[in-house]
């Protein structure tokens, strides 16, 4: 009797002693679109140490996943209806083995390229081996996919002259970079015309997933002049965040970020008031008949959008040494998740209007 009276005791502090952990967290709408997308709210918030692990449940009491960024957030993959409210718990303790819907990480066995993608779509950055054998390749490189599945490491580990330009099921690179600015790399400006940066000298990973991938690249000094990028990509977006900051110039200059355009003709550049988008013919458009969707958005800095020779660029006047420079681009495909440019121009504004009109996040003990 008294150790089922006991039993009883210790069940009921143990339940006690959770429930005074459990934590709620309000996801609220405030639009009347239907949101998907990453929420972030600091550690702090909670009253454990989030780094020794949590357990989120939604509302059904299923487990999701979540991550803890190096800066301290903890981040949810959320899905909101209109207007409505989802109601998630977290606690403290060891959370579920989850597959990762983001990775990344440099490929030595290919001239050194930084790669890295997310359930949509992938980005590449040329390395120092590359820049050594003199080939000019400045800009991003796009990875088209058609699975939510992580596929760098399988192409990497194939002859790239075979597999990355092939189409074999999953996805392939027939984006072309070349002596451009690809997708949404920067630049200085001087006198009007692109300084185009050469390839990354080093690289840190500060983010793996499963959620978000966030890496910097820092580049060798030209001119007493060093530029840096934070690139960060997240579960279920097409577009990859940039922040860009450039050490060493003596007086304000001109900056910008830059799309290629290929010598097509009509050329489908859309322009907005903080957004350029295009529809990419890519570099063998007879034979592979489909198109890459690009895109640069501006949704926190103004900018001036302009169409020069081959790029659109969004330039910022009279940067100064040090300022930030903050701005998103993106890719998506017509064999994957947006079939025309129409629908990649919904995608831009739905993204922009999430950008506008965040979720509400309410952490509650």
């Amino acid at each position: 009797m008294r150790k089922t009276v006991f039993l009883l005791a210790l069940l009921t502090l143990c339940l006690l002693t959770a429930s005074a952990q459990t934590v709620t967290v309000t996801v609220s709408n405030p639009t009347a679109a239907q949101r998907q997308e990453l929420i972030a709210f600091n550690a702090s918030e909670l009253p454990f140490p989030a780094k020794k692990g949590i357990i989120v449940r939604d509302a059904f009491g299923i487990e999701q996943a979540s991550q803890l960024t190096r800066d301290g957030q903890v981040l949810l993959y959320v899905h909101v209806r209109p207007n409505g409210k989802a109601v998630f718990t977290i606690q403290p303790g060891t959370p579920a083995p989850v597959a990762s819907w983001v990775g990344g990480r440099q490929y030595p066995e290919r001239k050194d390229d930084l790669a890295f993608e997310n359930d949509r779509i992938g980005f590449r950055l040329y390395g120092p081996a590359l820049q050594r054998t003199g080939e000019k390749g400045f800009g991003h490189d796009v990875w088209i996919k058609r699975t939510p599945e992580l596929i760098l490491d399988e192409l990497y580990r194939h002859d790239p002259m075979l597999n990355f330009h092939w189409d074999y099921g999953k996805g392939l690179d027939c984006y072309g970079v070349g002596p451009t600015l690809g997708c949404g790399t920067p630049c200085l400006m001087r006198d009007g015309k692109i300084v185009f940066p050469w390839c990354y000298k080093t690289f840190k990973i500060k983010d793996k997933g499963p959620l978000r991938f966030t890496v910097q690249v820092d580049f060798a000094a030209v001119d007493g002049v060093t530029e840096h990028r934070i690139l960060s990509l997240d579960k279920g977006s097409n577009f990859c965040e940039a922040t860009v900051w450039y050490d060493g110039l003596e007086k304000p200059t001109d900056i910008a970020a830059g799309l290629v355009i290929r010598p097509a003709d009509p050329k489908p550049v859309v322009i907005g008031k903080d957004y350029v988008h295009y529809a990419d013919p890519t570099v063998d458009p007879d034979r592979h008949q489909f198109q890459i969707y690009s895109a640069l958005l501006f949704p926190d800095q103004p900018v001036t959008i302009v169409q020069q020779e081959s790029h659109a660029l969004g330039i910022m006047k009279g940067y100064q040494s040090g300022q930030r420079f903050h701005y998103f681009f993106g890719a998506a495909w017509s064999e994957y998740d947006v079939r025309s440019q129409a629908e990649w121009q919904s995608r831009i504004d739905g993204f922009l209007l999430a950008r506008q009109q965040p979720l509400d996040v309410e952490v509650k003990r």
